[in-house]
């Protein structure tokens, strides 16, 4: 916990950001939180050398939903969100029955969720290229299966297997769709 500002560079260097993994800003201001997670990113990626090994994690409670996308897009691992998380809990809570995991994609309408196929669902054991044109119909789309403990990018010849998990993203209305697919 750091005591004092977070966007002088001093202040981060002298409170041991050089011997830290990641570093999280959740002031009540969302441009001090956007900014001081910056100015650490930059610190640490200068300081610490290993950061293919997963160092140098940035996030940021960012209260104004406009900033979401920003503060992606300038290079913070981690952009928080108080309402989308509730939001995303209390999808999960309500889908549990049916879905692994759920979270809506903030400004756009689509979802993406991790299902596990049952034995008898209509995506096990063809390939996902003879469902092709269902997934179009539905835009739907398969990002990964996960076979063996082992996650994998789908492409056509992919084929899930009973209990696989799956990622798919979907326009929100069509969640419906894709639940079928794995029932």
């Amino acid at each position: 916990v750091i005591h004092g500002d977070g966007t002088d560079a001093n202040v981060l260097v002298m409170s041991g950001l050089d011997a830290t993994e990641s570093f999280i800003a959740t002031t009540g201001d969302n441009e001090t939180n956007i900014v001081s997670c910056l100015l650490a990113k930059h610190l640490m990626n200068r300081n610490n050398r290993d950061l293919q090994a997963g160092h140098g994690k940035t996030i940021a409670l960012v209260n104004k939903e406009d900033y979401l996308v920003l503060a992606s897009t300038i290079g913070l691992d981690i952009a928080l969100n108080a309402k989308i998380s509730a939001a995303n809990e209390i999808l999960k809570f309500i889908r549990r029955n049916e879905l692994l995991s759920v979270a809506h994609l903030h400004g756009v309408d689509a979802e993406v969720v991790e299902l596990k196929a049952g034995p008898g669902s209509e995506i096990a054991h063809k390939p996902l290229k003879k469902l092709a044109s269902y997934f179009r119909q539905h835009n739907i789309l398969i990002g990964g299966v996960e076979q063996n403990g082992v996650w994998k990018v789908a492409v056509g010849s992919t084929q899930v297997q009973p209990h696989n998990r799956v990622v798919a993203v979907c326009s929100s209305h069509q969640l419906k769709k894709v639940r079928q697919l794995f029932n």
